[in-house]
């Protein structure tokens, strides 16, 4: 499909990628490692694995987590009726757990749904 390999991206953003060790483990990096794909894994599989490795699968590790930020980034930047374009200089009003930052969590906090995926993990 011509993306560039989940590694790729890693060393790309400045990140250290995952080690084939990690990438062949469990029953689909099995397969990964039969195929040939645990140095150059992927993007797709690789963002799933890194979730896997890094944080027991419970969330994204820094290459998916960059890449759906940078999307979000991109789509406020790119609508011009979005409070960035709008308003100079635009911080979140909303209350927040540290004074001077607004931090993913604070939203979370704020729409009282802090496990938006359920109480089993």
């Amino acid at each position: 499909m011509g993306l560039p390999s989940g590694q790729a991206i890693a060393h790309a953003i400045g990140v250290t990628p995952l080690a084939p060790e990690d990438v062949a483990t469990g029953p689909a990096g099995a397969v990964a490692k039969e195929h040939n794909l645990t140095n150059e894994t992927p993007l797709w599989f690789y963002i799933l694995k890194e979730a896997e490795v890094i944080h027991r699968g419970v969330r994204l590790g820094p290459v998916g987590s960059t890449i759906i930020a940078e999307t979000f980034l991109g789509l406020v930047h790119g609508d011009h009726n979005s409070f960035l374009w709008q308003r100079k200089n635009w911080t979140p009003e909303l209350p927040s757990a540290s004074h001077d930052t607004f931090t993913m969590a604070d939203l979370l906090r704020f729409v009282d749904d802090i496990n938006p995926i359920g109480e089993d993990i």
